[in-house]
């Protein structure tokens, strides 16, 4: 029988062990499987499934490290030529037969003339607590846009009614889920020295340059737990992860865009069978000029008003951002609070009873398999407010709690006092060690700068609520766990000297530092802080209009037909973009989700977004 090599990269992954046993439990032959492991884990971590004769397993301190590529690596050494490979997450389902369906599938699509056969899937996601509960979604995906790296997104999206036909053929890979033959892991080894970005485009390219055809299937073959809320991640864990980012971003440009900053890519560098203008044409992707031509937009979906209804009945509300507090206490350097009056009229805080029905809403049409997803289980309660300043935060716990829902505690810092952090610990089912300090600096002088510079307040008030934001900062990181700290800084040397800074102040909190910032869709280009027109211009040039929105997630297509988005009036607005509310098309206060979903006035908006705001966004999809 046709044996299997399946490639693990765990990273102190709790899920390892039941993912290793719910692939060998849902296999139609399981004495086929035979496991490759880069076990990465802390001393007192240990999991029984690994000392099964079928895992191969290399023993990594999780100190020692390199990230997720050069993990790869090392378990795709463990290979030793068996028929086909797998490479998966080290958090996975699988559906019943899953090494049948793949070893016939790759079978059947060596008969149309090319053995090299690469079946790749963007997955649905599980509940690791509801993983008995595995939803029957197909997930496709296609291009999105470049990122300032060079990187490129994908853009996933659910399909309602998968083609007949079992494969189509793709033109890129989800580095969680790679079946293929085995001669694939000797032809094109994975590049140790990527990081994150750019990983599964860049092996994409390389696996079609050396003959490679890449399908997705049309049907659920495994699942991926996405949100991993309470597991550390390897940057939460290193603090050279930034520059080992660079580095991988230069050899990515080199080899994409034939750039020249790496002399020699040795063995992970493109095939000699296509070259890198066959796939751009057969991708529709220019990575010189960063620009994307879909071949899935063209002409087959016109941007239309019944076009714009239909997406919008076909039921893919995936989350939801409702504001139900419209207030900031800070005046932040990279967010409109700081340039432009927030609307007079939003600044208030939304009754109880109000989110309690928006909530509600979204559950029902959940439960009842409507206009929101299966998957639906969380709320972004924070945006361009400071949800902790909101009177009726306990309750909106206790409403989240009812309904199962978690969210995202996202706070500047200055209102989390020791009450505030012992409330959410008191709610950590719904918070999920989901506290993120948004901050551009842990200088005094520069934090003020920063931050509240221009409030009104006295040069003594102000230091006064820095000494106090850094002692909220370490009593939080020192009682709740998850902590993180995001440093919003465009300098990387800058953002990497802030990232040190923070880590000596909290030792127990994970820091990062986001160096891609938006300008939201020109409001702080208005404000002549950030700019993305000029990239814009250039990326979309011989384009002439909008027809969607880039910013996915796995499930979720877009902010115009994936996200509900709700402000502090209970009006519904476009995105969270939408800073001044010139876009809304209905008002929980006296409608329902289905009827402010789906009216007139909703597809009309949306239209007219297409037009206006969103040609001013860099998340937009051009056509």
């Amino acid at each position: 029988m046709e044996s299997i090599f399946i490639s693990i990269a765990s990273y102190r992954d709790n899920e390892l062990d039941r993912t290793i046993r719910d692939c060998m439990v849902k296999a139609a032959h399981p004495e086929r499987l035979v496991f490759g492991i880069n076990w990465q884990h802390d001393s007192h971590e240990f999991f029984e499934q690994l000392y099964d004769r079928r895992c191969r397993v290399i023993d990594t301190d999780y100190r020692e490290s390199r990230g997720a590529c050069w993990a790869r690596h090392e378990a795709q050494k463990l290979y030793a030529g068996e028929d086909f490979v797998l490479q998966i997450d080290s958090h996975m389902r699988f559906v019943r037969d899953w090494d049948r369906i793949c070893v016939d599938g790759v079978r059947k699509l060596q008969q149309r003339g090319n053995r090299r056969v690469i079946i790749s899937n963007l997955m649905p996601s599980y509940d690791p607590d509801d993983d008995g509960n595995l939803p029957r979604a197909y997930l496709t995906y296609r291009m999105g846009s470049f990122n300032q790296d060079g990187a490129i997104a994908l853009k996933a999206s659910v399909v309602q009614k998968p083609p007949s036909e079992a494969f189509s053929r793709g033109f890129s890979i989800s580095a969680a889920f790679v079946f293929s033959i085995g001669d694939l892991y000797r032809e094109v080894p994975i590049d140790p020295d990527l990081y994150f970005d750019g990983e599964e485009i860049s092996y994409a390219v390389r696996a079609y340059t050396h003959g490679y055809d890449i399908y997705h299937c049309h049907h659920p073959i495994v699942y991926h737990y996405y949100t991993r809320k309470t597991d550390r991640k390897h940057w939460d864990d290193h603090g050279n992860w930034g520059e080992r980012s660079l580095t991988a971003k230069a050899r990515m440009r080199t080899l994409l865009m034939r750039s020249g900053e790496v002399a020699d890519l040795g063995p992970y560098s493109l095939g000699t069978m296509r070259s890198i203008e066959e796939y751009e044409r057969h991708s529709g992707v220019n990575f010189r000029e960063r620009t994307v031509k879909d071949p899935a937009d063209e002409g087959s979906f016109p941007v239309t008003r019944d076009w714009i209804r239909s997406k919008l009945s076909a039921g893919g509300i995936g989350t939801a951002q409702i504001d139900p507090f419209s207030y900031c206490n800070a005046r932040c350097w990279y967010c409109p609070v700081r340039y432009h009056p927030q609307p007079v009229e939003a600044r208030r805080h939304m009754p109880i009873a109000l989110f309690e029905k928006i909530v509600g809403n979204l559950c029902e049409e959940r439960d009842k398999k409507g206009l929101v997803s299966s998957a639906f289980n969380f709320i972004y309660t924070a945006h361009y407010n400071e949800i902790l300043l909101y009177r009726h935060l306990a309750e909106m716990f206790e409403a989240l709690r009812r309904h199962g829902l978690r969210t995202l505690v996202l706070t500047n810092g200055i209102a989390l006092t020791p009450q505030k952090v012992d409330l959410i610990a008191r709610y950590h089912d719904v918070v999920g060690g989901q506290v993120c300090i948004n901050i551009s600096a842990f200088e005094r002088d520069r934090w003020i700068a920063n931050t509240v510079a221009g409030n009104g307040a006295s040069p003594a008030t102000t230091r006064r609520t820095f000494n106090r934001t850094m002692k909220n900062i370490e009593y939080a990181s020192q009682y709740l766990s998850g902590v993180s700290i995001q440093v919003n800084e465009p300098d990387p040397n800058e953002a990497l000297r802030q990232v040190e800074f923070a880590r000596r102040m909290f030792p127990a909190a994970t820091v990062r530092s986001v160096t891609s910032l938006s300008d939201r869709a020109g409001i702080l280009h208005d404000a002549g802080v950030l700019s993305n027109r000029e990239d814009i211009a250039r990326k979309n040039a011989g384009r002439s209009s909008v027809a969607g929105c880039t910013n996915t997630f796995p499930g979720i297509d877009g902010r115009h037909f994936g996200w509900l988005h709700v402000n502090a009036l209970g009006k519904a607005i476009l995105c969270c973009d939408d800073y001044h509310f010139d876009y809304t098309f209905g008002d929980f206060r006296t409608d329902t989700l289905r009827d402010i979903w789906l009216s007139d006035r909703h597809a009309t908006v949306i239209e007219r977004s297409f037009r206006e705001i969103c040609t001013r966004c860099s998340m937009a999809v051009w056509r």
